[in-house]
């Protein structure tokens, strides 16, 4: 059997070297170990992830060269090790230097000296971490290293969010986010689904942000046969909330829209009898198909394989349309930590393009007095203000609203009127709405034939 050690690396290097996402990867591979272990193979990977930079600037204290000039699975193995004896309680030192040393050294018997020699001199460091720099460093260095985030990022948050909002963002990345799934009744009273999921042994609490969401007990819970079947899907509290702004319709077009979450909720909220799920690649528009049939609602959702921003439907015949765009990720920095290592500056300015072309074709789907709610789960004033400026600027036929639903759920409401950032329990979410103006002669173009 594969040492949990030698898994971490392995996920490790694939994050960094491939651009994989850690989550994936980890739920492909544990199956692999026992289930006492799993644990710790996800705290030793995350722990990586969140605090790379703190652990690089301890580990450099005990390197001769320069980490960066290591090889990829040699850098893995010091994080992880760095991790264990720096960051976790519970493991002796001698059990982490030996078992990382083990796992390197099935890779490179000569990294597994090297390995070895840093990783003993790191069990003599201070616990937690000391961050030593020379007097006079900028104050947001040292938050930086603090919080394990790129300092280009932490000074734009900074500038654009004020210091107070800056340090609680930082914190909310450090910590474990919570799970949260769907309550699709279908036709049964939530009340009593819920009742009937805890006799199956999911506990979990209803959330005040949406009607359907439950946050469950514990992040295990999320291998419940009930989820694992696809009877169950496991979509954030704060996606499901975006789904709350919709304006019901009998057709509501749902684009880029796998993995497929805010499209059942749409269905379990009755805001749509219909939802045109479109989604460019394959393989995630199979699988948002499979969790459409896994959970019943197939034959209620036409899923269309192609490019959001070029879509193959009738331009003005949709009343209600939501774009949850492709973006940054820098809302969800807690459940995906090694997006912070792989952004740059550089980055925004090419996102903020295709979401405006997004955007576009969002609109020109929209039937003359419908709505688009458009939704990031990004940070930057980019992706989020600057792409509705220039989205706004360049046409005559849409103009910004608010929703007033006193329906909302209060804390939705609240966020709403507080500011242009929406803080939940499981992420944060930029939000902007937009809605095309009626023209003169107003037109109500069927579509109920695209579901025969």
């Amino acid at each position: 059997m594969t040492s949990l050690r030698s898994l971490a690396v392995e996920i490790l290097v694939r994050v960094e070297r491939d651009r994989a996402f850690a989550a994936p990867l980890l739920a492909a591979r544990e199956v692999s170990l026992a289930p006492r272990d799993r644990p710790l193979l996800r705290t030793i990977v995350r722990s990586v992830l969140r605090n790379r930079s703190l652990l690089d600037h301890v580990l450099s204290r005990s390197l001769s060269r320069p980490l960066e000039g290591l090889d990829p699975d040699v850098r893995a193995a010091l994080r992880a090790g760095a991790a264990q004896l720096l960051l976790l309680d519970r493991i002796p030192a001698h059990a982490a230097v030996s078992e990382t040393v083990e796992a390197i050294s099935t890779r490179s018997a000569r990294a597994a000296g090297l390995v070895n020699a840093v990783l003993r001199r790191v069990t003599r460091e201070a616990k937690p971490p000391r961050i030593v720099l020379p007097p006079g460093t900028d104050p947001v260095v040292r938050l930086s290293l603090e919080t394990s985030h790129p300092e280009w990022l932490v000074r734009r948050w900074i500038a654009d969010l004020g210091l107070a909002a800056t340090g609680a963002a930082l914190r909310v990345d450090d910590e474990d986010a919570p799970v949260d799934v769907l309550l699709d009744p279908r036709g049964e009273d939530v009340e009593r689904l819920r009742e009937r999921l805890r006799e199956e042994g999911l506990e979990g609490e209803p959330s005040p942000w949406a009607p359907l969401a439950l946050t469950l007990s514990s992040p295990a819970a999320g291998s419940h046969p009930a989820i694992a079947s696809g009877r169950l899907a496991v979509v954030d509290v704060a996606a499901q909330a975006m789904c709350e702004l919709v304006e019901a319709a009998d057709v509501v077009v749902d684009l880029a829209a796998a993995p497929g979450g805010k499209t059942r909720t749409l269905l379990a909220r009755g805001k749509a009898r219909r939802v045109v799920a479109l989604e460019r690649n394959p393989t995630r528009s199979r699988r948002l198909a499979a969790g459409l049939l896994a959970s019943g609602r197939r034959d209620e959702v036409l899923v269309v394989r192609a490019d959001s921003s070029r879509p193959p439907l009738q331009r003005g015949a949709f009343r209600s349309v939501l774009l949850d765009a492709p973006c940054s990720g820098t809302g969800t920095l807690r459940k995906n930590p090694e997006i912070r290592w792989r952004l740059s500056p550089d980055d925004l300015p090419a996102l903020a393009r295709v979401q405006q072309a997004l955007l576009h074709a969002a609109l020109d789907l929209c039937a003359p007095g419908g709505s688009v709610v458009y939704v990031t789960c990004s940070l930057e004033p980019e992706e989020n203000e600057g792409v509705v400026a220039a989205v706004l600027s360049a046409r005559a036929d849409a103009a910004p609203e608010r929703p007033g639903d006193d329906a909302l759920p209060a804390p939705l409401r609240a966020a709403l009127a507080a500011g242009r950032v929406l803080q939940g329990p499981s992420g944060r979410l930029e939000r902007r709405f937009l809605g095309r103006r009626p023209p003169k002669a107003r037109r109500e173009p069927l579509i109920t034939r695209l579901f025969r």
